[in-house]
């Protein structure tokens, strides 16, 4: 009976196939998912309402997006009298550090001294006011802040260390 299939689709199918189990019994013994730490929402929402406060405090608009290292929004804020330019640049910001895991002040540096134009070219926003969010070396998030170019930098900042402390890393 096997010769029967030896020259036929079926025989090459059941060959593939034991071929496909022998492979498969290799790569078993290997781990077949990983485990990633990210920013969960509960985070995301307490970075938004502590930079929201401290803008509130200075009497100053800000817009603040948080989001997850893959770019996905988590939560935003926009105050009022945002306008509509500075809800976009707060999230592309967020987003922008996320994808290069750098703050995006340095990608503003490297731009504008042609070291590397490739964040243009992506459509990235490389401006300052967006960081990476790293603990224990991981980027887990990252948060963007725009509408004042004076508390950008400093209302980010001051959300995510109000979260995850002072010494949690964002370059």
């Amino acid at each position: 009976m096997k010769e029967e299939y030896a020259g036929s689709i079926f025989g090459a199918c059941h060959s593939f196939f034991r071929r496909d189990q022998l492979l498969h019994r290799t790569v078993s013994a290997q781990s077949l998912t990983t485990q990633k730490t990210e920013i969960s929402n509960y985070a995301a929402k307490e970075i938004v309402a502590a930079c929201a406060a401290l803008a509130e405090a200075e009497n100053m608009s800000v817009e603040i997006a948080v989001v997850d290292p893959h770019g996905n929004l988590l939560a935003f804020q926009a105050m009022d009298g945002a306008t509509e330019a500075a809800i976009l640049t707060a999230q592309l910001k967020a987003k922008t550090a996320a994808r290069w895991r750098r703050p995006t002040d340095v990608l503003f540096e490297r731009v504008n001294s042609h070291l590397n134009r490739a964040p243009e070219w992506a459509g990235d926003f490389p401006q300052g006011g967006g960081f990476p969010i790293v603990v224990n070396g991981t980027v887990i998030g990252a948060a963007g802040g725009g509408g004042d170019h004076s508390l950008d930098d400093q209302c980010t900042l001051h959300g995510i260390r109000a979260v995850f402390g002072q010494d949690v890393v964002v370059e």
